[in-house]
């Protein structure tokens, strides 16, 4: 038993643990993109939070043990930024953000550095938390629902999701009610960007492009599919919206320039847009170019 106790009082072993911490932190911080640029999609939510919350409990005894440390002190004061991110990009997803931010509380106070330091820094981090969390629900009081991806999450239809027939890109729709006028909008996502998670996958929202906006009807009304087209005879993943053919708009990237321009005068360098894989007007007829600003939005009536 006394070489046990001695093992765990050895600096060298705490200092490797101090270390590992860091893992938690980097862990948070990825948390945070999550909560950022992702929609989240649960297959069991109940044993992912049982798990999350372990991590948590795990983490904060390690860094109690491993608090006089100076890995453990820097950690300390590096945590509440993160968590701060993650309170404002995951608002509202309280199971998420309460765990992390009991231990990076318990953490300030029971981490073993200068008290004066303690104190400036508590004082600009409770600062930072009041201000930024007053004034997003200030603003979400006053503007509506803001995000920081360019949809509102909580408008995504569930029940609506449509994979190419490549399964690199799937179709998505968010139901809006504005000014007492109810649209449809649709957006296309790259699938090749989604990260799994244990019992979850996280769908990547930030990116999304703008395909198409109508007047809502019902549910069950579909203005927007997938269909294929051979351009140079490769078959190409292309939208059907509303009987017209659209590009997919992941597939178009800007042109580069021509290298026989190189060392010639900069006004005859181009700049223009082309599609990829050399498709031309005719290949897909009554196409358009989209993006993410939304050019072949149709306005709601």
């Amino acid at each position: 038993m006394d070489k046990l106790v001695a093992f765990f009082k050895n600096v060298w072993f705490r200092r490797a643990v101090a270390l590992l911490c860091w893992g938690y932190t980097a862990l948070m911080l990825w948390v945070a993109w999550l909560n950022f640029g992702f929609f989240f999609v649960f297959e069991n939510p109940t044993p992912l939070f049982v798990l999350y919350l372990f991590v948590n409990i795990a983490a904060l005894g390690l860094m109690i043990l491993t608090r006089k440390q100076m890995f453990t002190k820097i950690n300390a004061y590096i945590l509440p930024p993160i968590v701060f991110a993650i309170v404002i990009f995951g608002f509202g997803n309280w199971y998420m953000i309460a765990p992390p931010l009991v231990v990076m509380l318990v953490l300030f106070f029971v981490n073993n550095s200068n008290e004066t330091l303690k104190t400036v820094l508590g004082t600009m981090y409770l600062l930072m938390y009041v201000i930024g969390v007053v004034g997003y629900i200030g603003i979400r009081m006053f503007m509506g629902d803001i995000t920081f991806t360019g949809v509102d999450l909580t408008r995504r239809d569930p029940d609506y999701e449509k994979l190419s027939e490549s399964g690199e890109y799937r179709i998505v729709r968010y139901i809006n009610d504005t000014n007492e006028r109810k649209a449809m909008t649709y957006y296309v996502e790259y699938t090749g960007d989604d990260v799994e998670i244990p019992l979850g996958l996280c769908k990547k929202v930030f990116g999304c492009r703008h395909i198409h906006t109508a007047t809502y009807q019902n549910k069950s009304e579909d203005l927007v599919s997938w269909s294929t087209q051979k351009v140079d005879g490769v078959k190409t993943d292309v939208l059907l919206v509303e009987g017209s053919l659209r590009e997919n708009p992941y597939l178009i990237k800007p042109a580069e320039e021509d290298d026989s321009s190189v060392g010639s005068s900069p006004s005859r360098s181009s700049s223009s847009s082309t599609r990829t894989s050399g498709s031309t007007s005719g290949d897909l007829s009554g196409s358009a170019e989209t993006g993410e600003t939304g050019d072949t939005t149709r306005t709601a009536e």
